[in-house]
């Protein structure tokens, strides 16, 4: 008869046994195939009750370590030994401490956090969260919530120039889901063109869905179209409005003659990424390329992570007619990836005029924290120069040294700062004229966090 050591601790009586019968189990005093004592025995012998061992037994069957064979009794499994493999631990104290240091950090993709409208968010939460609404807790269809789909076609129409209905609408939970969605409906054997430099997530996306990358130059009009010519099954993914990261925008004469190129033949599209459309401080927003696209060339792209906040993990796309058929039939059986509830909140968010409000009111808060940073970069004088539109929440600067980028990006980070070079976003080699190029992201900073993070920079660069 086995020796349990049972303990005066907390533990119940049948937790005891189990832990103790599993341990001897796992490290092979019972080999596979040995019998245990029947319940009644073991019971008697630790003088507990049938009821408490049975709950020990019951959860060793449950988990695969001994089995129970009618008029026989209980025997061990048969389970493999579990490899325990040294994996390397690389060392990240380095890291953490360089984070520790960090006191500025200009993030092209973060924005004003104090600014989000919490209370009427609150007030659109306790309004979609209703107990006499049963939708909210239903499964939604691929595409998301018709109301939120029909807000979205007249909001981007007024707005963008969009033309669409509800039925070209599929909501994503962010960019890089849509884009993986696109990717699916045009299939592996669509190469992806894609302006250099480049996003880097929808690069990354892209490449990981298995398709021919192929990076395309861009000069000061956007992506370049005589690189593409020779191409046929292709979609050329760009961001037109504004150009992530360089910040140029596509005049008319370049959007026409992209739209021809696709026009030519049947396996060319465009995925317009219109990442952050609605931030243009000097003249209005540029409509979209898709409203001037006539023969559905245009996979239009927009995301709420940039104009309400990144936590919200939703995007929304447009999708030409001809693609949309192709969707249903891919994803005609799944749901949407977004919660309902957040749908709801965003579609009430539009119909009573609080995002519009609150674009307009983002849009004048970044055009003065934009001017304010260059104030503040204007003590460099003649050592940086401000470079493309004014747009976005962020803004470029070519620093005037002879030293190398990554001595410049190191003195940053050890002063506490952190910049991001232009090089980041290139697909293989970087032309020399784009070294020492940076983008300052402003979004997320207060003016004296912006002042701060200048003066450091120019102890750090100066």
């Amino acid at each position: 008869m086995i020796t349990l050591p049972l303990c005066t601790t907390k533990l119940p009586l049948y937790k005891q046994i189990y832990d103790w019968l599993k341990t001897e189990i796992q490290c092979k005093n019972f080999k596979p195939n040995d019998k245990i004592p029947s319940k009644r025995k073991l019971s008697e012998h630790l003088c507990v009750s049938i009821n408490t061992i049975d709950t020990a037994y019951s959860q060793l069957i449950d988990e695969g370590y001994i089995l129970s064979i009618p008029k026989k009794g209980y025997y061990v499994c048969d389970i493999d030994v579990y490899h325990n493999i040294n994996i390397v631990q690389h060392d990240s104290a380095p890291l953490n401490e360089r984070i520790r240091k960090l006191k500025i950090d200009f993030s092209p993709s973060d924005i004003d956090h104090k600014a989000f409208p919490y209370k009427t968010w609150r007030n659109h939460f306790k309004s979609c969260f209703n107990e006499f609404d049963n939708s909210i807790l239903k499964r939604t269809i691929a595409q998301g919530n018709l109301g939120l789909r029909q807000e979205l076609v007249t909001f981007l129409h007024s707005s963008r120039g969009v033309n669409c209905d509800e039925r070209q609408i599929v909501i994503g939970a962010g960019t890089e889901s849509s884009l993986r969605t696109i990717s699916l409906i045009l299939g592996n054997n669509t190469s992806i063109a894609l302006e250099n430099p480049v996003y880097r997530k929808a690069y990354k996306t892209f490449e990981h869905m298995g398709h021919k990358i192929l990076p395309i130059p861009i000069d000061n009009k956007g992506i370049k179209i005589e690189p593409l010519r020779d191409l046929s099954n292709v979609a050329v993914y760009l961001t037109p409005s504004h150009q992530f990261p360089l910040g140029v925008s596509m005049p008319i004469g370049r959007r026409i003659e992209l739209l021809n190129f696709a026009n030519e033949t049947d396996g060319r599209f465009i995925i317009e990424d219109d990442y952050d459309s609605e931030f243009r401080y000097i003249r209005k927003p540029l409509p979209s390329l898709q409203s001037i696209d006539q023969n559905g060339k245009v996979i239009y792209v927009g995301t709420f992570s940039t104009s309400i906040a990144p936590s919200i993990r939703m995007n929304y796309m447009v999708l030409p007619l001809r693609l949309l058929k192709i969707y249903n039939q891919i994803f005609s059986e799944f749901g949407s990836e977004v919660s309902i509830l957040e749908q709801k909140i965003v579609e009430k968010f539009i119909s009573e005029g609080n995002y519009e409000k609150h674009l307009n009111k983002m849009r004048k808060l970044y055009k003065d924290k934009r001017a304010h940073l260059i104030r503040e970069l204007s003590i460099f004088g003649n050592q940086i120069k401000v470079v493309g539109e004014s747009a976005g929440n962020h803004l470029l600067i070519k620093l005037i040294t002879e030293k190398c980028e990554k001595e410049v990006r190191n003195a940053a980070i050890e002063n506490g700062v952190k910049v991001y070079p232009v090089s980041d976003y290139f697909i293989g080699e970087v032309l020399s004229k784009y070294e020492n190029i940076y983008l300052l992201g402003f979004g997320a900073l207060s003016k004296l966090e912006i002042s701060e993070g200048v003066k450091l920079l120019y102890k750090a660069w100066h």
